[in-house]
């Protein structure tokens, strides 16, 4: 038997330990997910995060194609950003039939944890092409102080 490498993908290791190398390398190519496709395809909706700082500012922006602003609500609590929203299937029936379906719609919740450094109550949110801008400008620093000490 020959020890071939173990190939990992999402939660299912595959592992050839008692197959040889053609059925193995027909379950890698023909099935790699397994069991988990599944389970890959039915965690819904997440959109895709990007963060980005400047000198002046922390940016998030979300890809939420398809949703308006009534289908997104944004809050801070603290020192998180907790973005919710949901896409719907809205299904039109006159007289078609859908042969495929692979857009992903239900509700989803994003949270981020976010600097310490932000204005919270400033933030500017714009929702332009499909992407959801967050802007938190940053707290001006404080100047350094020089403190003198007292010899008793």
């Amino acid at each position: 038997m020959i020890n071939f490498p173990t190939i990992s993908f999402g939660k299912r290791a595959l592992t050839p330990r008692t197959e040889n190398l053609s059925s193995w390398l027909d379950r890698v190519f023909t099935d790699p997910f397994g069991d988990n496709l599944t389970e890959i395809f039915q965690k819904g909706l997440v959109p895709p995060v990007n963060l980005l700082e400047t000198e002046k500012a922390f940016v998030v922006t979300l890809e939420v194609p398809s949703l308006e602003e009534k289908d997104i609500n944004v809050e801070v609590m603290g020192n998180q950003l907790v973005v919710r929203g949901e896409k719907k299937f809205e299904e039109e029936k006159k007289g078609k039939e859908w042969l495929r379906v692979e857009s992903q719609y239900g509700a989803f919740t994003r949270t981020i944890t976010l600097p310490n450094n932000l204005k919270y109550e400033a933030v500017e949110a714009s929702l332009k092409k499909g992407v959801l801008t967050l802007t938190f400008p940053k707290v001006e620093p404080t100047p350094t102080t020089k403190v003198k000490i007292k010899a008793d």
